[in-house]
């Protein structure tokens, strides 16, 4: 049976702090489940809950008719963005995986081999009956989510076309369709390139580690890569920024493979028993536990280098040149 105008809007109103409940909740899983698969998004997650206006004005437009407001399929929408091409492939593994899928679309798949347009992965999805089982979200079940995956270079086009109007060849002035194909082209070999330079990247780091002189200068990948061969695993945290420590090395003259070796070697011992010394301070005064302290860490390895450094030069003359560094 088909619901009236103002029954939906009605609807729409009774529901929509469950709806914000859910979007949030949404957001929170998925943020935990690309960190558990070390995807890179290029900007924050995306997300909202469609006011009524727009709903209205979607029904009008299009002539749709619902038979409630649970069946609109974009009440809730998130869009994940991602830098990589490859962790987009990831994530639409993840997603189908962790989610009860109602429907699915690779929206290139309608456009021929020589036409150009918007690009995306599209899921329509239910929770699982294990996350509903959560009591936060308990009583969720009967909405259905929009989820977008796109990489950050589908999004550009994405936004661009939506403002010029040019979503497929068809709507483009016969004039401006080759400068148009050219950026289609362009932003398709963007996500080609970031690829190769990731595979060229991960080639050289596994060189690296079998061949590398002691006299190779020092990089953000080769002080990664040393970090993680001496210092515990567990101490290592996601997307630490190599790229701020190695101005402090370099300002030290800890700028080769052999001196960075060396220095963590000597120090070993004691950047350890420093870890395990503020950690027991934290404890000591009842600071909030946070996930590092469930691991039993304090420093991440920059904060594992630096505290070599300290040992090695002086704790003044560290945190002077960070703060030099800092602000250059």
């Amino acid at each position: 049976m088909t619901a009236t105008s103002e029954q939906l809007k009605i609807q729409h109103q009774d529901n929509a702090n469950r709806a914000e409940r859910l979007r949030d909740a949404v957001v929170v899983q998925l943020q935990a489940l690309l960190d558990k698969h070390e995807l890179t998004l290029g900007v924050p997650i995306e997300s909202r809950v469609k006011t009524w206006a727009s709903i209205e004005e979607k029904l009008q437009r299009k002539g749709a008719k619902l038979e409630n407001i649970f069946s609109l399929e974009d009440l809730i929408g998130v869009r994940v963005i991602f830098l990589f091409r490859s962790d987009l492939d990831l994530a639409i593994k993840m997603v189908t995986d962790h989610f009860e899928i109602h429907s699915a679309e690779d929206t290139s798949d309608r456009l021929g081999e020589s036409e150009f347009g918007y690009q995306s992965q599209h899921f329509v999805v239910r929770l699982p009956s294990q996350w509903l089982s959560l009591p936060s979200l308990t009583g969720l079940g009967d909405f259905v989510i929009e989820l977008q995956l796109r990489t950050l270079a589908q999004h550009i086009w994405a936004a661009a076309s939506h403002k010029l109007q040019y979503k497929q060849e068809t709507g483009v002035p016969p004039p401006l369709r080759r400068a148009i194909t050219r950026v289609s082209a362009l932003l398709e070999i963007v996500d080609l390139e970031f690829e190769r330079v990731l595979e060229e990247r991960r080639k050289y780091v596994e060189e690296n580690q079998a061949n590398a002189s002691d006299d190779e200068p020092l990089n953000v990948d080769n002080i990664a890569s040393i970090l993680a061969s001496l210092l515990p695993a567990n101490n290592r945290k996601d997307g630490e920024h190599y790229a701020d420590l190695l101005p402090d090395l370099i300002a030290f003259k800890v700028d080769t493979r052999k001196k960075l070796t060396e220095i963590i070697t000597r120090h070993k011992s004691k950047i350890m028993q420093s870890d395990s010394e503020h950690l027991a301070r934290r404890k000591r005064e009842n600071e909030p536990v946070t996930e590092r302290d469930a691991r039993g860490v304090f420093f991440a390895h920059i904060g594992l280098a630096r505290e070599a450094l300290r040992m090695e030069f002086g704790s003044k003359k560290v945190s002077d040149v960070m703060a030099r560094n800092r602000k250059s």
